[in-house]
């Protein structure tokens, strides 16, 4: 059975930042306890997705990155229940239940660093993950300086279309539709974002169409999600602001309420803490920080543990829950 703690923890801070977004006061800082701990993985977790078991919740599953190594699979007890050994897999995203051509799948997008290529996994009835055939994607349509970084997957569930973003470290930002002809997986390259430095963290929010990314010491940006929109970003926070002191911004999420309500979850590295924003922006197209909290007892900077401090399904499909 899932321990309903964690969630009624988060209730209770949400209604706090809830009434602080009424009258704007300065951000709310807080702390939270851990509830569980993944075994240990190999080299170095980084960013993991949430497989949601409809069915039977309990039998969810986590995905997790380990950097130098592939995917890391657990069960809501924290053990390991499938290793993929595919490579060095930065950050990781999925989307469950879309329709491409004929199709309803749930798929998994990673970004590989050892070629600069997505790589595709699907994900059947009992959260196991296979690759596609074929398995790898270039990341970007030329040559990048740097290497592939962050992933996130962008669905469009009206015009039934499923994009991935794939962030490099030289700023460039790559976002393509997948596509599926005869049930075979292909990747069309539409349109190309930016942002100043090095960014990681991407994240869409699928319902406000919206495309999150982090750049580690810049901020928080916003971009939106449509293939044909205008690619200029607006910047949510920046780094040095009171609830980013610090960089590296890295790991998003979109924590999802009723209506849209919600918040966008940016963890601050540099000073141990999960940042809240609104997540509908202002008229003024201002997304406010609420606060933030740290998870307590905070395990050791590059712990190969994963640490667990809310419900997964107080989350969109992708937390990140790195320390």
């Amino acid at each position: 059975m899932i321990d309903p703690r964690p969630a009624l923890a988060f209730l209770a801070l949400s209604l706090c930042w809830t009434c602080a977004a009424l009258a704007q006061p300065e951000p709310i800082f807080a702390s939270i306890s851990a509830t569980l701990e993944t075994e240990n993985v190999d080299i170095d977790p980084d960013d993991p997705a949430i497989w949601i078991n409809a069915a039977n919740p309990e039998k969810s599953r986590v995905i997790g990155t380990d950097k130098d190594v592939g995917l890391v699979v657990f069960d809501l007890d924290g053990k390991i229940v499938q290793r993929l050994n595919d490579g060095r897999l930065n950050n990781v995203d999925i989307r469950q239940d879309v329709t491409l051509g004929d199709e309803t799948l749930s798929l998994v997008a990673a970004s590989r660093r050892n070629d600069d290529t997505i790589v595709l996994y699907t994900v059947d009835k009992t959260g196991t993950l296979t690759q596609v055939t074929p398995f790898a994607f270039p990341g970007a349509p030329r040559k990048i300086d740097d290497d592939i970084y962050g992933i996130g997957l962008y669905h469009d569930a009206s015009a039934r279309r499923l994009f991935v973003i794939a962030s490099f470290k030289t700023g460039e930002i790559m976002q393509w539709e997948i596509t599926s002809n005869a049930g075979q997986l292909s990747l069309a390259f539409t349109r190309e974002l930016a942002v100043p430095t090095q960014p990681e963290g991407v994240v869409a929010d699928d319902e406000l169409a919206f495309i999150y990314v982090g750049e580690e010491d810049g901020g928080l940006w916003r971009f939106a999600a449509a293939p044909d929109a205008d690619t200029s970003g607006h910047l949510v926070d920046k780094v040095g602001s009171a609830c980013l002191p610090e960089d590296d911004l890295e790991g998003l999420a979109v924590v999802k309420g009723a209506d849209n309500s919600g918040y966008i979850l940016a963890s601050a590295q540099g000073v141990n803490r999960y940042v809240l924003y609104a997540r509908q922006p202002d008229a003024h197209g201002n997304q406010p920080c609420y606060g933030s909290f740290n998870s307590s007892p905070a395990p050791p900077i590059r712990s190969r543990r994963l640490t667990a401090s809310t419900s997964p399904h107080q989350l969109s499909r992708k937390p990140s829950l790195r320390a």
